[in-house]
């Protein structure tokens, strides 16, 4: 066998290589993105138990992820990598808060710092329809409680003034978020002046009678 022959065999195996594990880790990620999209929606039906089950499996394969990528800069910084992380980052956070009422912090996730602040972009979005959902039942406390922790997370996303090309467009996120806040912030302020005028009627006709 020629020197060339022996180049080429080598490449042949460096690349097969890589390209099994690139069909391993897009097939991970899409079952990743699935996973944390059926947890979400369990959460918003209040079905913790279910939506606890569906975050675990992503936990796993996330674990999975890492591993089987590690070392693979090709793979490891892949656009469906980081989709996957992000998407575990958004259902996991939203989790936390559900259960424990604390934003979970970026060191107890092992994804690329880029993802995580990607996540808090996509989480905001989870915590109006939450706050929404509060307003509807006339619940206002607990619609405030989410405008807070929306108010917190966007404070994160300012505080980092990075380029974009290092945070996966992390302006973007931010811009987003301060408009789903300013949004909820008016939703919540007319709600406030509502009970506000309907307590008063209320108190009038009481006098009245």
């Amino acid at each position: 066998m020629s020197d060339i022959d022996k180049n080429l065999d080598s490449l042949i195996i460096s690349f097969d290589s890589i390209n099994k594990i690139r069909e391993q880790s897009l097939t991970i990620s899409r079952e990743i993105i699935r996973d944390c999209s059926k947890s979400i929606r369990f959460l918003h039906r209040n079905e913790t138990k279910e939506s606890k089950v569906f975050l675990s499996k992503a936990k796993n394969k996330i674990k999975k992820l890492k591993r089987i990528t590690k070392g693979i800069s090709e793979i490891n910084y892949a656009g469906y990598v980081i989709d996957a992380e992000r998407e575990f980052v958004e259902a996991t956070l939203f989790f936390i808060f559900e259960t424990t009422n604390r934003l979970e912090s970026f060191e107890n996730f092992n994804v690329h710092p880029s993802s995580y602040v990607q996540g808090i972009g996509d989480v905001i979005g989870e915590w109006r329809r939450k706050a929404l959902e509060n307003l509807k039942k006339l619940d206002l406390n607990s619609a405030e409680k989410y405008l807070d922790i929306m108010e917190d997370s966007l404070e994160i996303l300012n505080e980092l003034d990075y380029p974009d090309a290092i945070t996966g467009g992390l302006r973007r996120y931010a811009d987003n978020a301060r408009a789903l806040i300013e949004r909820t912030r008016a939703d919540l302020t007319n709600a406030y002046i509502n009970e506000s005028l309907r307590k008063d009627l209320s108190k009038l006709s009481k006098d009245e009678l």
